[in-house]
């Protein structure tokens, strides 16, 4: 499941990864593991969180979700800490608002500023859940969340699209939820003071702490 959500690949190949190494599944199985498994592991990680920054870069990228476009609504932080993904099949000032709501919910956080670009969707929807917070518009200012978009829209990709709204939420989620763990935004211990050259063992490692987790429930 985290070959899925952290690689570009199928459910077909991840089965003919597994199929090298002796597990022969069905690559409907691993679909059924994104699906049922990655929000448990979401679930196990909020025990270990890491607060969020106060300046939210807000905006929000597509997904094909039975041939029609729906809405991946995503914040980050400056330090590039994903705050929260909300899906949602309109692009409507009503949606906007339940996304500030579920993410000082999820996160504890009420910002202090908030960018976000020109649509128009927006100032409603803090001025019904945020009135008092600054909020700046412009498209130099959305530079760092517009190139944080670029990772889930590589993910999705080579994808023929959802079949539901259900599972392109599962899979947002997912996404986000592995791209903090890759970037240490949960304190899940460390592996000492040995030099890394690269994120995987950290990310290995804080996969493992959470399957203990799990298990240990």
């Amino acid at each position: 499941m985290r070959w899925y959500l952290r690689y570009r690949l199928s459910y077909a190949d991840v089965a003919e990864l597994l199929a090298e190494r002796g597990v022969a599944v069905d690559p409907s199985s691993v679909y059924a593991w994104v699906q049922e498994f990655a929000p448990l592991y979401e679930e196990a990680a909020r025990a270990f969180p890491r607060q969020v920054g106060a300046c939210w870069s807000v905006d929000e990228t597509y997904v094909k979700v039975v041939g029609a476009w729906a809405y991946v609504y995503r914040a980050i932080d400056g330090q590039g800490h994903v705050i929260d993904v909300y899906v949602s099949a309109r692009r409507a000032a009503d949606d906007a608002a339940t996304f500030f709501r579920r993410a000082i919910e999820a996160t504890g956080v009420v910002p202090q500023a908030v960018t976000t670009d020109c649509a128009a969707t927006y100032p409603p929807a803090l001025a019904a859940v945020l009135p008092e917070v600054p909020h700046e518009t412009g498209k130099l200012i959305q530079q760092r969340i517009e190139r944080d978009h670029q990772h889930l829209k590589g993910r999705v990709r080579g994808m023929r699209g959802f079949k539901t709204l259900a599972g392109a939420r599962v899979l947002c989620h997912a996404h986000a939820f592995l791209r903090n763990l890759r970037g240490s935004f949960y304190d899940l211990g460390s592996l000492g003071d040995k030099p890394l050259l690269c994120t995987a063992p950290l990310t290995m490692h804080a996969w493992n702490a959470l399957t203990t987790e799990l298990l240990a429930r």
